[in-house]
């Protein structure tokens, strides 16, 4: 499918610097507010749900014309503490919620009435692109790949930064360690993976930012400075531009000098970053928060160690595997993959043209008039998700990986 057409008046506001469209607001209502905040207390962990801490952020995204319906974040801000020998983040969440006669229902990004609110949502109040990257973080299937996440590194493919903090917790020690902290090359913060994005608490030009991909996982960025002026709910492609490193707190924590703190969501919840795969390598925890290593074909790196981003999210293929590139019809910009060999099963997220894709084995599924006729071949790639033959070019009209079990059929 393709990606929506930017309008010319779209364009000439960005270059003149003018302030996006659907920017985040404060919520003025006092019910929505405070319904939000007790939504948000129940995620803090003790240490942060004590003490004297500002009144959480509630801000408003999205509000349909009737202002019945609102697509918001709920942000619990923190002291300041610039220079600090500790990364800390504000807990922040996004949000759906309708008004009702009874009052407001409103669910948390992951919750389970957030997938009803999604599907009760008006037609036409979000985009195909938000409502197909906000099913993907709904699902209630367990993954097929648990170290996987689709995901590049945040930064210029080839390029090498600086692991500047192992795995962490959003705020120091807390867990689950979800977090890691980069800074080096450009200081220029791209998108791992294309996604919807979303910014929160903007504060002198910094501000909380979040991509909601279309494979059930988030990621959010913080610190940064100088960020992209993309709209809320404009899907952002692979490699976009979203700030510039920095030492950011515009809703309060600490820094220990620029860098960008990277956080994994799935489905809503904080994901330990612990054997996840990101821009080929894998990274490990240590014992502490901040320790830790990432290690790729038998290598390892250490905190203070640079990472070269490669191509691909996920693991290299193993020896007597195969690849594919990534070949939608037409001009469209990406191929979807699919829960299962059929082009009804569940979207469960994209690959975008001329990404190489890691295959694992393949089943025979769904005929499939693709880019160079009809296929019934399917291969499930390394990541557990389902891609037609039809629309990745492997070099060859026959099968490159080995036949799925048929004693474990993974669909």
């Amino acid at each position: 499918m393709m990606k929506p057409a930017i309008s010319y008046l779209s364009v000439l506001l960005i270059c003149l610097g003018a302030a996006p469209a659907h920017a985040a607001e404060e919520a003025q209502d006092p019910a929505l507010r405070r319904q939000a905040a007790d939504a948000l207390a129940r995620l803090a962990p003790q240490p942060l749900a004590k003490g004297n801490l500002p009144q959480p952020l509630v801000e408003v995204n999205r509000e349909s014309a009737d202002r019945r319906w609102v697509l918001g974040s709920a942000t619990q801000p923190l002291p300041a503490m610039a220079g600090a020998d500790a990364d800390q983040v504000p807990l922040s969440r996004l949000f759906l919620a309708h008004q009702t006669d009874q009052g407001w229902r409103l669910a948390l990004e992951g919750e389970r009435d957030f997938a009803a609110l999604l599907d009760a949502a008006p037609d036409g109040w979000l985009s195909a692109d938000e409502r197909r990257a906000w099913r993907s973080q709904t699902a209630l299937a367990k993954r097929l790949a648990p170290d996987a996440t689709g995901l590049g590194l945040p930064w210029q493919e080839g390029a090498a930064w600086s692991m500047t903090g192992g795995p962490h917790g959003y705020s120091g020690e807390s867990q689950p360690y979800d977090s890691i902290d980069f800074a080096g090359g450009d200081g220029r913060v791209l998108a791992p993976q294309a996604g919807v994005i979303y910014k929160s608490c903007l504060r002198n030009g910094s501000g909380l930012v979040k991509l909601v991909h279309d494979n059930g996982y988030s990621s959010t960025y913080y610190h940064m400075i100088n960020l992209n002026s993309m709209a809320d709910g404009q899907r952002v492609a692979k490699g976009a531009y979203l700030g510039k490193i920095g030492n950011g707190l515009p809703c309060g924590g600490s820094t220990t000098g620029p860098h960008v703190h990277f956080s994994l969501i799935h489905q809503g919840k904080a994901e330990p970053v612990n054997r996840k795969w990101l821009g080929g390598w894998q990274f490990f925890s240590g014992n502490r928060a901040y320790q830790g290593y990432a290690a790729r074909n038998g290598g390892r790196v250490n905190v203070g160690g640079r990472l070269t981003h490669y191509s691909g999210g996920d693991p290299a293929p193993t020896p007597g595997g195969a690849s594919g590139v990534a070949t939608p019809r037409g001009n469209d910009g990406y191929v979807n993959l699919r829960g299962g060999p059929s082009l009804s099963a569940e979207i469960v997220g994209s690959a975008a043209r001329g990404e190489q894709v890691p295959l694992q084995c393949h089943a025979r599924g769904e005929a499939v008039d693709g880019v160079w006729g009809r296929t019934d071949i399917w291969n499930r790639t390394a990541a557990g998700h389902w891609i037609s033959d039809g629309f990745i070019d492997t070099g060859s009209n026959a099968p490159v990986v080995p036949q799925c079990p048929s004693s474990a059929r993974p669909w």
